[in-house]
C-alpha cells in the first residue's frame, strides 16, 4: 500500500515532551561533571541559558500569536546545550545574548521546533564566537578536585 500523507507513517505514541525529557536526563551526567570541574560557574551559566531560552520562547511565540509551547521542554534542551558549549567563565550577559539568538533567530523565525535548518544552540554559540572571540576562546581553569592532582612529575 502506498502512503502519501506526511510523516510519521508509523507512530509509537512518544510525545515531544517525553523525548526532550529523555535528552535532559541523558545530559545530567555531563552537568554533574561540569559542576565538578567548573563549580558554580557551570550552574550559573546553565541557569542563565535555560531561563533566557524559556523566556525568549514564551515571549516570541506570544508576540507571533502562537500558542506558548515551553512545556515541550525544547527550550530547556536548547539552553542546556548552549550552556555546555560556552566557556564557564563567560559573563552572564553574553549567555543571555547567545540564548536570545538561539531561540528567536535560529528557532522561532524559521517556524519553531522541527523547522529550523540549524541547531539553535550552535547558532547562538557561533554568533557569540564571531562577535566576541576573546571571551569565547578563554576558558577558566578547572577546579582541581583532588590535591594530589597538583603533584608534578618526580625527577
Amino acid at each position: 500500500m502506498l502512503v502519501v500523507s506526511s510523516s510519521p507513517h508509523a507512530h509509537e505514541g512518544t510525545t515531544i515532551r517525553r523525548i526532550m525529557l529523555d535528552v535532559i536526563i541523558a545530559l545530567v551526567p555531563a552537568f554533574v561533571a561540569a559542576v565538578y570541574f567548573f563549580g558554580w560557574d557551570a550552574i550559573r551559566l546553565t541557569a542563565v541559558c535555560v531561563g533566557t531560552c524559556l523566556a525568549a520562547e514564551a515571549l516570541t511565540r506570544k508576540a507571533m500569536g502562537r500558542d506558548i509551547s515551553i512545556t515541550d521542554l525544547s527550550a530547556v534542551v536548547t539552553g542546556i546545550l548552549l550552556a555546555f558549549n560556552l566557556p564557564p567563565g563567560l559573563p552572564s550577559w553574553m549567555a543571555v545574548i547567545g540564548s536570545l539568538v538561539a531561540v528567536i533567530i535560529a528557532k522561532q523565525v524559521f517556524g519553531g521546533l522541527g523547522y529550523n535548518p540549524f541547531n539553535p544552540a550552535l547558532v547562538g554559540r557561533a554568533v557569540l564566537l564571531v562577535s566576541r572571540a576573546p571571551e569565547m576562546t578563554t576558558w577558566s581553569s578547572w577546579q582541581i578536585p583532588c590535591p594530589a592532582a597538583n603533584v608534578e612529575a618526580v625527577t
